[in-house]
């Protein structure tokens, strides 16, 4: 097994996708914490100016969360069973990427624009990966086990979507179950009932 070194800020923020991939594999890896006032420094090191990233076996600093995350969970068996599962998984993983998009700009704004923004282009979003999941049974998004979609409506609800909405899941009763089962599967409530409490 490769030796993993995730590094990121002392925060959930766009590395806390990765961490559920590692916890819920079973797989180690060392979490480095960077504090913000350390960051300065440092960023001129980093590939892309831009954390988190990832070495494998010491090898060279890599980039980009959603690279990482994809990468991670192949390497996991978590990133579906043949090219066609992976290629449904990863089709689930852009509409949360369109999500966040659609969320970074509406944080800076008041409730009522907050709101605006939920309900006009967020939900739609939610809509189709209700659909999507219904699709596959209801269960999970893909195949028969949790994969890194699963895991991506977890993370990007408990990270990204509760900053506009407090229950976004709450007209998405088969999001909602699987948002309940994955937070439920016993490595990921474990890291949940121990993960550093940040404000991000």
């Amino acid at each position: 097994m490769p030796s993993y070194k995730l590094t990121y800020f002392n925060a959930k923020g766009r590395a806390e996708i990765i961490r559920l991939v590692f916890v819920q594999a079973g797989v180690k890896y060392e979490d480095v914490r960077v504090n913000f006032d350390d960051w300065p420094p440092l960023k001129p090191t980093m590939p892309t100016g831009t954390l988190p990233i990832l070495e494998v076996d010491g090898g060279k600093k890599i980039p980009n969360c959603q690279a990482i995350a994809r990468y991670v969970a192949r390497e996991c068996n978590l990133a579906g069973s043949n090219n066609l599962e992976q290629l449904k998984v990863e089709s689930v993983m852009e509409v949360f990427l369109d999500i966040v998009n659609d969320i970074f700009p509406a944080t800076k704004e008041n409730d009522e624009a907050k709101k605006a923004v939920f309900e006009e282009k967020i939900k739609p979003k939610l809509k189709n990966l209700e659909n999507m999941l219904a699709a596959n049974g209801g269960n999970v998004f893909v195949g028969n086990k949790i994969t890194l979609a699963d895991i991506g409506l977890f993370n990007y609800c408990d990270v990204f979507m509760t900053k506009l909405c407090d229950d976004p899941l709450k007209d998405f009763p088969k999001l909602k179950a699987l948002n309940e089962k994955v937070s439920k599967e016993p490595r990921i409530a474990a890291w949940l009932a121990k993960r550093p409490q940040t404000s991000l």
